[in-house]
């Protein structure tokens, strides 16, 4: 299930590339009027496969502009060197020319042009293919315990917005980390629902702790099932950032902000799982859970999504 899930969000950028090779017309304009701000004019093609770009998280909301041009650079000189680029540098290079299209005018239109557009969706292609026929084994466990105790360079911590401590996990990461921790977080000024920050874990035996605020369930209308997800998407984001192998988190949300337990590994495993496909520094992702029900849930839930 973990791979049929992650192949149906590749097929939606994958759906483009047929539809690109066919295209009889040019796939922008150059407008005449050169008062314009924006001189080029993109086919709603384009524009939708940007669309879709953002919507299944290829391309990032903050990066490094200047380190990710050097590697778009690289690339851009060597078409036949995207044919074994892996998913994380493709994304990369898709978050460099869509966003490098607002710094630097007609970037996108150079890119469709020269090919390398064309060449990220043959390589993605591919990458699908190669998924299906080769499917990994999941280095996911499922443990019962506390959380503060684990041996893993991050725990996540389930955390309030103004990050300065509450109840349950939270709480207990607190205490177990010590006041150096508070102090830290301090500093930090809060944290937006579906946001992560990281601190150092203090006198845990994790280095790091990874803090998310999840959404209070109030019914399933208020974007909570995208918040979560959300929150495990930039939790898993700062792990590569921080060369960060292991990681541990707990049921997100799923304690005084009531979000449904199901629904909540549910999100949380086919998260994890797409994040794993794009990106290959971790080693190994561990779900802790505290109560017995929650421990089954888990259990049930990835037994159905994996079996």
């Amino acid at each position: 299930m973990f791979i049929s899930t992650n192949v149906d969000r590749l097929n939606k950028i994958c759906d483009f590339l047929p539809k690109l090779l066919n295209c009889p017309q040019k796939l922008y304009t150059i407008n005449a009027e050169l008062s314009l701000l924006e001189p080029y004019e993109y086919n709603p093609l384009i524009d939708n496969l940007t669309q879709t770009l953002y919507q299944e998280n290829f391309i990032l909301t903050d990066f490094d502009w200047m380190s990710w041009q050097e590697t778009a650079n690289i690339f851009s000189n060597n078409l036949e060197s995207i044919k074994t680029a892996d998913l994380s540098i493709l994304k990369k290079l898709l978050t460099t020319y869509i966003r490098g299209d607002r710094f630097s005018s007609g970037y996108l239109a150079s890119m469709l042009d020269g090919g390398q557009i064309i060449a990220i969706l043959q390589r993605l292609e591919m990458i699908k293919i190669e998924m299906i026929d080769n499917q990994p084994e999941n280095q996911i466990k499922l443990v019962q315990g506390d959380i503060t105790q684990l041996r893993v360079d991050a725990i996540v911590n389930a955390a309030n917005c103004s990050l300065l401590g509450g109840g349950g996990v939270d709480g207990a990461i607190h205490r177990a980390a010590g006041s150096e921790l508070l102090a830290e977080c301090r500093k930090l000024r809060g944290c937006g629902t579906g946001e992560a920050k990281i601190t150092k874990g203090y006198k845990l035996p994790a280095k790091w702790i990874i803090h998310t605020v999840g959404p209070i369930w109030e019914g399933g209308d208020k974007r909570e099932e995208e918040l979560l997800a959300k929150c495990y998407r930039n939790c898993l984001a700062l792990t590569e950032i921080n060369d960060i192998k292991t990681i541990a988190f707990p049921a997100i949300s799923t304690g005084v902000y009531k979000f449904p337990l199901e629904l909540a590994a549910e999100i949380a495993i086919k998260e994890v799982s797409f994040f794993w496909e794009l990106n290959h520094h971790l080693e190994e992702i561990t779900f802790v859970t505290f109560s017995d029900r929650a421990y089954n849930v888990y259990r049930q839930v990835l037994q159905k999504l994996n079996p």
